[in-house]
């Protein structure tokens, strides 16, 4: 993972290698976690450079709690039992009960 370099106490700039096309934009937001202590994210702006390099330039917005914090970085979420409606688009699983032990 590339390391942010501080830029004071609230601000930072990193710099990263992004493979994707940018189809013509030169900038975009972002969104940054730590996950090792404090804890901090951001939503920082990307600026393209050349071979696919992105400048990244940011200020912390805040802290997490330590399970937060890398709950976001894994991007998951705890799933409800709505979750599970077929209105909702959900599909169950066909009854596994077509083959008989011998």
């Amino acid at each position: 993972m590339p390391q942010f370099l501080p830029v004071g106490p609230k601000h930072f700039v990193q710099v990263i290698t992004q493979p994707l096309e940018w189809e013509g934009k030169l900038l975009s937001k972002g969104w940054s976690q730590e996950i090792e202590p404090p804890y901090r994210y951001s939503t920082p702006t990307l600026i393209r450079l050349i071979k696919n390099k992105i400048l990244v330039i940011g200020k912390w917005e805040g802290t997490k709690l330590e399970e937060e914090a890398l709950n976001s970085a894994v991007s998951r979420r705890d799933l409800t039992y709505d979750d599970f409606q077929e209105e909702k688009g959900w599909i169950p699983a066909p009854d596994q009960d077509t083959e008989k032990n011998i």
